[in-house]
């Protein structure tokens, strides 16, 4: 029974499993699918750092194109039973959370020096890549990208 199939999101009940949710015995169950086997594999590595053992099912995948990269189903990263499967999808929530907190967390203000003016221009973050104009003179300031500061 297929109930989720995107990419990056868990997959508690796939193809593996019979109608009903009922697992057969001794087949994998798919916790989540990724767009490349290296991501497949470091997310592989890190449930192994927390006690899962967590297998890319589909490494030599047809799908799979140049560069690890695969079609639309993605890379299937499976565990050997449904009591793991919880686990795992637990443990994957619980750090998906914990990085978009991170990502959404307090941004770093960036310093630009105006050539114009000699002075010091503090922006938000979001501005950075972008052209401001300097609050002192009134001049250009190339704001630098994340990558240039």
């Amino acid at each position: 029974m297929r109930v989720n199939q995107g990419v990056g999101e868990h997959v508690l009940h796939d193809d593996w499993n019979l109608t009903e949710g009922i697992t057969m015995a001794n087949e994998p169950i798919c916790i989540r699918r990724t767009s490349t086997v290296e991501e497949a594999d470091i997310i592989c590595g890190w449930l192994a750092e927390r006690g899962i053992n967590a297998e890319v099912s589909d490494r030599n995948n047809p799908g799979v194109f140049a560069f690890g990269v695969t079609d639309v189903e993605g890379i299937a990263i499976c565990v050997p039973d449904a009591q793991t499967a919880e686990k795992a999808a637990k443990l994957l929530d619980e750090h998906d959370r914990e990085r978009a907190h991170t990502a959404d967390g307090p941004s770093m203000p960036v310093d630009v020096v105006c050539d114009g003016c000699g002075e010091t221009c503090s922006f938000p973050d979001e501005d950075r890549g972008t052209v401001q104009t300097c609050p002192h003179c009134e001049g250009h300031l190339d704001v630098p990208g994340k990558s240039e500061a």
